[in-house]
């Protein structure tokens, strides 16, 4: 069931559509690694109503049984009745939120990425001071921390200067019209390298690229933890931005941001992933640029969340012999947002199933749709001493729809 299509209904509702039939145990990522009821969705649906009925009071158990959820929607996606867990999951949480607060470490996130002028300071520090707390590890695109207590967490994002201080006004003609760029958090902080090789794909497509002043995070992060005030003050405050932009169609590289948009958000521009422009291309518009071999691995906000499954098709017909399939790559990396770094056992217990998946393909890039996945999947292949690495596909492959045209006309002229 894809963002876009979800029904919205009541969480009483919700609930009921649950018959614990338990087909969602066979899909579940962090059933599969903790094999107890409550890390499953029929047993989380089950949390929720006892919580909404008061049989069970707000905990930190609880808290953590519910937490836990990557919301991954695997469940949903099998689930005959369809039941809408991240709904319901999201509801308790927010219930949880309410009543206990959130966490230290969800309040520090919080305020960050509500808080741009913060973010940025903190960016600016954290490069200068980085020599002190870590260490890049190019091959992994990440920053090893040299402080002990830490370093069960793994790989920390490698904080770049951010993009928009950077970045040109505009770029591109505008034959197409005006493209927004949404940056989100990671391609203005962590990712700088996607958000510029995305512009160039949009402006050889012949789009005007823009990148909107006053832009900031989704606000998924503030939904996934409960914080619906939050969430609701950054769409609002996001919208504002994008529709005055001028531009005629929103633009993400990132997965997640994406599906959020297309479901939370109501703008009066319409919203796709850079996967979808690629899609509507086609493979004869691009060039893959790079020599190893690649696998995909298929995020589940675009998957699932958007209903967007093309792209293995499409790399196949790119890259030709270079492409490898891998097993269960639809399979959830683990990130699931702030459980990555809250509850890293759980994060990491997936992702090392996505990189042994990654391993038994033989190649040195896995490619995707989705930076938090880059991160995860980058952080997990290093833990496991596993010489591949994530990159986003806009990254891998070269615009090449002009010399496509130009001999097509050749042909027929």
């Amino acid at each position: 069931m894809g963002s876009q299509q979800r029904e919205e209904v009541g969480l009483e509702e919700a609930i009921s559509r649950c018959v614990r039939c338990g087909r969602c145990r066979a899909v579940c990522p962090t059933f599969d690694l903790i094999q107890r009821e409550w890390a499953v969705a029929r047993g989380r649906v089950a949390l929720t109503k006892a919580l909404e009925k008061g049989d069970v009071p707000p905990s930190r158990r609880l808290e953590e049984h519910l937490s836990t959820c990557l919301l991954c929607m695997a469940c949903e996606e099998v689930c005959t009745n369809e039941t809408p867990v991240v709904d319901i999951v999201e509801a308790a949480r927010a219930v949880l939120a309410k009543a206990k607060g959130v966490s230290l470490p969800g309040r520090c996130l919080k305020r960050i990425l509500e808080d741009k002028t913060l973010a940025h300071r903190l960016v600016s520090v954290g490069i200068l001071t980085r020599p002190l707390w870590g260490r890049k590890v190019e091959e992994y695109r990440g920053i090893a921390l040299r402080i002990p207590l830490l370093k069960e967490l793994g790989l920390m994002p490698p904080v770049e200067v951010p993009y928009s201080r950077e970045a040109p006004v505009e770029q591109g003609t505008g034959n197409r019209g005006t493209v927004a760029l949404f940056l989100g958090c990671l391609l203005e902080y962590v990712y700088p390298s996607i958000a510029e090789a995305t512009v160039a794909i949009l402006s050889g497509m012949g789009y005007r690229v823009i990148i909107p002043e006053g832009q900031g995070c989704c606000g998924h992060p503030h939904l996934a933890m409960g914080d619906k005030g939050g969430a609701e003050r950054l769409k609002e405050r996001n919208t504002r931005v994008l529709e005055s932009s001028g531009a005629h169609l929103v633009v993400t590289a990132c997965a997640t941001c994406t599906a959020h948009l297309k479901r939370h958000y109501r703008l009066s521009i319409p919203v796709k992933d850079v996967a979808e422009l690629l899609l509507e291309v086609g493979p004869g518009g691009f060039r893959y640029k790079l020599a190893e071999r690649a696998t995909y691995h298929q995020p589940c906000h675009l998957g699932r969340g958007q209903g967007i499954k093309g792209v293995p098709s499409f790399l196949r017909a790119l890259l030709g012999s270079s492409f490898v399939e891998m097993a269960e790559f639809e399979r959830c990396c683990g990130f699931g947002g702030s459980a990555a770094w809250i509850y890293p056992q759980v994060s990491l217990g997936v992702g090392k199933v996505k990189a042994r998946h990654i391993s038994q393909t033989g190649c040195g890039v896995v490619l995707t749709d989705c930076p938090a996945c880059i991160l995860q999947i980058n952080r997990c292949l290093a833990m496991e001493g596993i010489r591949s690495k994530a990159l986003h596909i806009v990254e891998a492959i070269d615009f090449r729809l002009r010399e496509v045209e130009n001999n097509s006309k050749e042909t027929t002229g």
